[in-house]
């Protein structure tokens, strides 16, 4: 049996993350890997937060995509101001 996602009617599962209240608001949405291969929408996620202008970061396991386009600072390298 299909597993049934919430979202627009007839929206890929890599466009609903598009459409939570988190990313319409600019704030951060995190996928796991794991699910975005198992529904064949890992590059389709990636590739539409690029075309967005969206920052993605993959680590330990998740997608963590920021839906805005404030700069993204690796503190573990550089310390924000």
């Amino acid at each position: 049996m299909a597993t049934k996602h919430r979202g627009p009617k007839g929206a890929s599962w890599a466009a609903q993350a598009f459409e939570s209240k988190t990313a319409k608001a600019g704030g951060v949405v995190r996928r796991s890997v794991a699910t975005a291969k198992k529904h064949n929408g890992y590059h389709d996620l990636i590739n539409m937060a690029h075309a967005r202008g969206y920052a993605v970061l993959i680590g330990g396991g998740q997608i963590v995509i920021f839906c805005n386009s404030d700069p993204v600072i690796n503190a573990a390298t550089t310390l924000p101001i």
